[in-house]
Order: structure tokens, then sequence, then C-alpha cells
């Protein structure tokens, strides 16, 4: 918890552990003036943290949060495009109030925030804002029309009032030592580094179906790869879909 003139704001962390059990990789996680919270993985994460050596960075720890945090402080917001993985992070400047939050490309890992009164809440679960003597438990009647109409509420609306999903490849950064306006948290205030769309229109590549059939293995092949990283055992697991078959 910090204490400002102005603010306060605080990390909660309930890790489960998969990169670097030890103490060390521990969250919240610090290092220079900014603060992490961190749920998922970053896959390339050794790639980068060599990146990082090469330009005079040094690690305490094997974790991928770490790593996130340092690249983070290398290159900013830009960070994300060098991230392969699922996750959701949020990065606090303790010096000049400002405040990152991420999601990842496909949305794998969830980002829940409520802002209501001056109070911005943040987590990987709606449940646990629950816990906060000042959130208003009130039910946003729209995404319950939307439920019953789709089986489910569209992002990025909330079943709660004043409760939002960060959208799938964007992230939401605001100076919180400035005071909070409903504007900046707002859904327009979302940058998007990555859109399904733009990927799928990149140029076709020209390629025979031999070319082909060999480049697809190198890539799922790589795909498992970077997965199989783990400090802990691996499970697969086969449902017969696509990706099984593959």
């Amino acid at each position: 918890l910090v204490e400002k003139e102005n603010y306060k704001f605080g990390l909660g962390h309930r890790r489960l552990s998969i990169i670097d059990l030890t103490e060390s990789g521990a969250q919240p996680m610090r290092f220079q003036e900014f603060w992490i919270s961190f749920n998922g993985e970053v896959y390339n994460f050794n790639e980068i943290k060599t990146e990082l050596q090469l330009l005079g960075h040094k690690f305490t720890s094997t974790s991928d949060t770490e790593v996130i945090i340092q690249a983070f402080s290398r290159w900013g917001s830009s960070c994300v495009d060098k991230f392969i993985g699922m996750f959701a992070f949020v990065v606090y400047n303790i010096t000049n109030g400002e405040v990152f939050c991420c999601r990842d490309r496909a949305g794998v890992k969830p980002f829940y925030y409520y802002f209501n009164d001056g109070l911005f809440l943040f987590s990987s679960e709606l449940k646990s804002f629950h816990e906060h003597p000042r959130f208003e438990k009130k039910l946003n009647l729209a995404a319950v029309s939307a439920f019953m109409q789709y089986g489910n509420v569209p992002t990025p609306h909330c079943i709660f009032q004043n409760c939002y999903k960060l959208k799938p490849g964007h992230f939401l950064k605001f100076s919180i030592s400035e005071g909070l306006s409903k504007e900046e948290v707002e859904l327009q205030n979302q940058v998007s580094y990555w859109n399904v769309y733009d990927a799928y229109n990149k140029p076709k590549l020209d390629l025979s179906f031999r070319d082909a059939k060999q480049k697809t293995e190198k890539i799922l092949k790589n795909a498992c790869d970077y997965r199989m990283v783990s400090d802990v055992p691996v499970g697969v697991f086969l449902s017969g879909g696509y990706d099984s078959a593959s």
C-alpha cells in the first residue's frame, strides 16, 4: 500500500507459481520506481531477458514477472509488442503516479476494472471487487439483457454498473496523481496495440503446398516448445479438436 498526498494505491496478489517457485518471484514485485502485479505467462521471456542483459540489465530471479517489469522500464508501453503469451498485468509508477493496465492479444487472461466516485479497482476476477467496502453491487440491466440474448456479456461491458472488461489487445494508461476522471478510465481511453483483422489482412505468403506444410510444422513445434518452459510438471490435454489433431 502506497499513501500519497492526494491518493492511496494498493496491490494484492494470490500467486500460482509456474516459473521460479522461490520468493524471488513473489508478487507484487518492485524494480526501481515500478511495481507490478501480473497474471499469466510470457512464454518468450528468456529471449527478452537475454536482450535486456545485453543492454546492461541485471536480474535477481528466473521469473517472467521480473522480465516484464524490466522490459517496461526500458521500452514503456511498446514492450508488449515483444511479448508472446497470455497475460494481464498492471504496472504502477511510484514516482509520477502513472498506472498502466494491459491485456494479452486474444484476451485469454481476464482483466476487470471498476470506476466510481474516485475509486478505481482492477482484478482478474469480479468476485474480488465484493471485498472492497466501497464497491456498489448494482446490476447493469443492459448487460443482463445481453446475457439473456447471447448467453454472455459482450466485452467491454460487464454485469455490474461502473464495471468494464479491458478489451483484448488493449492497454489503459492514466496518471492517478492528477486525479481520476470518468473519461480517463472509460472505454475511449483504451489503446489498441494489436488487432486480429490487421494480422489477418497482411499479404498472403507465396508458398508451395510442401513449403506451407513445413512452415506450419515449424510454427506448431515452436508454439509447443514455448509452452513447455515450466518449473512444475506440464500436462497435455487432447480434446480431439483441430489443435489436438495437429
